[in-house]
């Protein structure tokens, strides 16, 4: 044989079925607050727990706000007051129960929403829900196919994010609107001269300050077929470049996000390369699970579908990175200054469009299974938040939401837990360095690109965060999901680096893998919480034992050891 014979291309042979081990590796994790997985990162940041909100189904009316045609107890309405034009009609009440959870002082800590699409924005004229009610113009919305009433609008999602604490983020209509819609929008919103559209806002909302939006988005998904005035990638880019450089002059200090594909694309190159001294942002968009029933090889494997299928959305992270810097040689060559532009993963969850069907409001009750799928995106985020800093859950109430409402109260989903406590913990700190983990995944997955790639991921995910305080306290913060249908792992949390005051530990476990949170049974899946003293944690704690298909997350709180 030839020394080339060894380079030549082989056919990958793709698994058809799990191929699982019996047992796990067992093998210590050293957490040291000193070791960064990168030193030069800024510390996570709170956006990366940011939400998004859509006109479908019953995220809006019903959602955010009340539903005229199913009206909430009185008691969860924040009352909003009249629509300007003096017409007397009540314009809709905030539902309190769903500030309380996506509020910045909230459950949910969320720093930011994106509104309104999504599908939706590409048939979106925003002045047709703004200023006198019977001046809001019913019309058939072709994302989804229903009829909107326009009775919830910009003044009123502003006024939903200044009740909330949320920094607004609006993405404008590259569909069907035109740049004269996108600039009078910024005019509406920001404008703070005697023009006509800042005169409207003050006339409408009876305040002069602006609503001061500082983040936009030009367009949804517009390499989609799906979306109403869909374009090619260098079309794009063209129009991208023109809008971006308009909007900029008329407010310098909006940030602009572009629209990008799953990160991994020829789109996404293109657009980098033609629009990267113009946006401060790209956006990349990817749910597992969607499509998961088209694949040949995953389609009789769920459960690894859903479990391991976010690693796609760990790799197209990368990927993007990757061709960000190909862009700034570009730039570089060109004689431009290179941009630090970093992603935002402005659309993700686990979504089966299946069980959650867009025509019936994409509502889907979140399994454990989905649970498990959905600390793997969490898990993921985290480690890649030095490129990928801000992400927006899709979506959030309702509509593949972690939270859905009924005229009474919020029923709490599985994807809940688990997102609070990120949210809450995992920001504010830098991500520690982690030995890589021994048993790996090789067998069918969704989508099939992650085979087809060779990606390999471990049974055991794991992250982990350390924030130090004023008085030099340091608390480290861990996510660890074991992904094997049925083996435990055992594990030594080594933290030497700290001496430990007390640990908090959150576990979910259940059995039954298609076990849900339903209004009849509200609470089957939610952590069980364990604390330990610093003698309780040093006799039992830093042996863990974690089971099959589960996931803990532990808080250990301290100071830097001696040692």
């Amino acid at each position: 044989m030839s020394i080339l014979d060894t380079l030549a291309p082989t056919e990958r042979v793709l698994s058809t079925k799990p191929n699982h081990p019996k047992e796990l590796t067992p093998q210590p994790i050293v957490l040291d607050h000193r070791l960064l997985q990168h030193p030069e990162a800024a510390p996570v940041s709170s956006l990366l727990y940011s939400g998004f909100i859509e006109h479908l189904g019953r995220c809006i009316y019903g959602g955010v706000c009340d539903d005229p045609n199913e009206p909430a107890s009185k008691s969860l309405l924040l009352d909003q007051g009249d629509y300007p034009g003096g017409t007397g009609k009540k314009r809709l009440g905030l539902r309190k129960d769903v500030l309380k959870v996506w509020g910045k002082k909230g459950d949910l800590e969320c720093p930011m929403m994106r509104y309104p699409g999504g599908n939706f924005v590409s048939n979106y004229f925003w002045k047709e829900a703004v200023g006198p009610v019977e001046n809001r113009r019913k019309r058939r919305e072709l994302a989804w196919q229903t009829i909107e009433s326009n009775l919830f609008g910009t003044d009123e999602f502003i006024d939903w994010c200044r009740e909330s604490g949320c920094e607004p983020y609006l993405c404008v209509n590259m569909g069907t609107g035109s740049l004269e819609d996108a600039l009078d929008w910024l005019e509406y919103c920001n404008g703070t001269g005697d023009t006509y559209w800042a005169n409207e806002r003050r006339k409408n909302t009876g305040r002069e300050e602006p609503h001061n939006v500082k983040l936009w988005g030009l367009g949804n998904e517009m390499w989609g077929t799906w979306q109403v005035g869909h374009l090619t990638a260098d079309r794009y880019a063209e129009k991208a470049r023109r809008w971006g450089h308009a909007l900029k002059l008329l407010d310098p200090t909006i940030q602009l996000v572009s629209c990008g594909k799953e990160g991994s694309n020829d789109w996404d190159r293109e657009v980098l390369q033609k629009c990267l001294d113009v946006i401060d942002m790209h956006s990349i968009h990817l749910y597992s699970m969607i499509g998961y029933r088209d694949n040949a090889l995953a389609v009789n494997y769920p459960y690894e579908a859903n479990v391991f299928g976010p690693a796609a959305g760990e790799r197209n992270i990368q990927n993007c990175k990757a061709l960000i810097d190909i862009a700034n040689v570009e730039q570089c060559a060109n004689g431009k200054k290179p941009r630090d532009i970093k992603i935002c993963f402005d659309e993700y969850n686990v979504w089966d469009p299946v069980v959650a069907k867009p025509t019936e409001g994409n509502e889907q009750i979140y399994t454990y299974t989905d649970m498990l799928g959905f600390c793997a995106w969490m898990n993921l985020l985290v480690r890649q938040s030095k490129d990928c800093p801000m992400a927006c859950l899709a979506q959030s109430v309702n509509d593949i939401a972690p939270i859905i409402c009924n005229a009474d109260g919020i029923l709490y989903q599985s994807i809940y837990f688990p997102f609070k406590l990120f949210s809450n913990y995992m920001k504010d700190g830098h991500v520690l360095s982690m030995a890589p983990f021994k048993d790996v995944y090789d067998g069918p997955n969704h989508p099939e690109s992650t085979q087809i790639l060779g990606l390999r991921p471990s049974y055991i995910d794991a992250v982990a965060v350390a924030v130090t305080g004023q008085n030099k306290d340091v608390s480290i913060r861990i996510s660890l999901l074991n992904r094997h249908p049925s083996a435990q792992w055992d594990a030594v949390l080594d933290i030497n680096s700290i001496e430990i005051n007390d640990v908090e530990i959150h576990e979910i476990f259940t059995e039954n893998l298609d076990s849900a949170n339903t209004w009849m049974q509200p609470e089957l899946i939610k952590p069980d919480v364990t604390k330990l003293s610093a003698k309780e944690w040093n006799e039992q704690g830093a042996k863990r034992t974690l089971r099959n298909h589960s996931w803990a997350f532990i808080i250990m709180n301290g100071k830097p050891s001696s040692a």
